[in-house]
């Protein structure tokens, strides 16, 4: 996708390869490590046949996320593309139900236990916007506000939603410390993430009122989430963790991510200035790559290294560190193109410059794929 932005490839439409991308980063990628953590999770508290559900599942997803790579990328939004997302979504609610009925096995208070229910809710609440989106094409009846706004609600709830109560259950089953007694913050992330979908869609003249709502759940956010990490550094100060450093940074980068994104988002209640740099094309772009790589990547890398889901050693250390630079380019690039982008400059080779981070990015992935199925180094 990136090679055709800078370069020819006109045998590929950009918007089909977009579509694919997208679809199979959320399916394929964080929604499938997601699943095979809590499948984790869960799996000493259940039996043999209990766990083969959560793997076959999980294989399946898999296979539909392949099949939407493929079709969206040959024919963008049609009859085979559809299925397939479809069929992510059905997936993702038998994963859900089954997580729920099986929930009852967790002890009481493992730690993991209310992060990982409200994910799973959340994930099925996304569905409703791309059903939305599909009754609306059905029927012929396309609003443009409606449109936006499924597609933001999606976004919203999948960003926000799924992947942080997800990725925070993930982080609670691995260090059980620090989430001791950590039910008042969990609260307040479950009370605020309907009002800060509301922050997507400012450009709808909210009423007064839904707009002090929602500027105060985002507040709320910001402070339960500071509080949360100062609490979690003491923690650390008298507990260290076990793992080696080089894995622990790809937590604390992860850590770094979400904070800088809790910070956007609270500037973001202010409605001029949401309308300046969120109206950005480039900006849009640098804070989803934020999340979705910054945040979520960079934690499920260090999640997958602490778990020996994937092998440690020299080979594994340097191209985890090369993924980091691939993202940490990528973000520098992008921030760099939309800060121009104010001033309506152009930036001469960034089209280029950001290729060369995808490559490092798809490099990186692939060395650390590959070298899974050899020996430790």
């Amino acid at each position: 996708m990136r090679y055709k932005i800078a370069f020819s490839l006109p045998f590929l439409e950009q918007n089909n390869l977009l579509h694919a991308h997208s679809h199979f980063a959320f399916s394929a990628w964080i929604g499938h490590v997601l699943y095979s953590g809590l499948a984790l999770v869960i799996a000493p508290f259940v039996t043999s046949s209990q766990q083969k559900r959560y793997r076959q599942l999980i294989m399946l997803n898999l296979v539909c996320s392949f099949g939407m790579l493929i079709a969206f990328s040959v024919q963008g939004y049609k009859t085979v593309s559809i299925s397939f997302s479809t069929l992510t979504i059905v997936i993702g609610m038998a994963f859900a139900g089954i997580f729920l009925r099986d929930a009852k096995y967790l002890p009481l208070r493992h730690p993991a236990k209310p992060w990982a229910i409200a994910g799973l809710l959340l994930n099925v609440l996304s569905s409703a916007g791309p059903f939305f989106l599909a009754y609306m094409m059905a029927t012929k009846n396309i609003d443009h506000r409606f449109y936006l706004g499924s597609v933001y609600y999606y976004l919203h709830f999948q960003y926000n939603g799924w992947f942080f109560f997800g990725s925070m259950a993930l982080a609670a089953d691995q260090f059980p410390a620090v989430f001791e007694g950590a039910k008042k913050y969990f609260l307040v992330f479950v009370i605020a993430v309907i009002p800060t979908f509301f922050l997507s869609m400012l450009w709808a003249n909210l009423p007064v009122w839904l707009y002090a709502v929602t500027v105060a759940a985002t507040v709320l956010q910001l402070l339960a989430w500071i509080i949360f990490l100062r609490k979690s550094w003491l923690i650390f100060r008298q507990q260290p963790s076990s793992y080696p450093g080089w894995i622990n940074f790809f937590f604390c980068a992860a850590t770094w991510a979400l904070t800088i994104k809790f910070l956007l988002q609270t500037v973001s209640v202010i409605p001029s200035l949401s309308q300046l740099v969120f109206g950005f094309r480039p900006v849009v772009i640098a804070y989803l790559h934020l999340v979705l790589l910054g945040v979520y990547s960079l934690f499920l890398i260090g999640y997958m290294l602490a778990h020996g889901l994937i092998k440690t050693g020299k080979r594994t250390k340097t191209f985890s560190f090369l993924f980091f630079s691939g993202v940490l380019f990528n973000e520098l690039f992008l921030a760099i193109q939309g800060f121009a982008a104010f001033f309506y400059m152009p930036v001469p080779y960034i089209r280029e410059m950001l290729f060369v981070a995808a490559l490092i990015l798809l490099g990186s992935a692939t060395v650390l794929f590959v070298s899974q199925a050899g020996n430790r180094q």
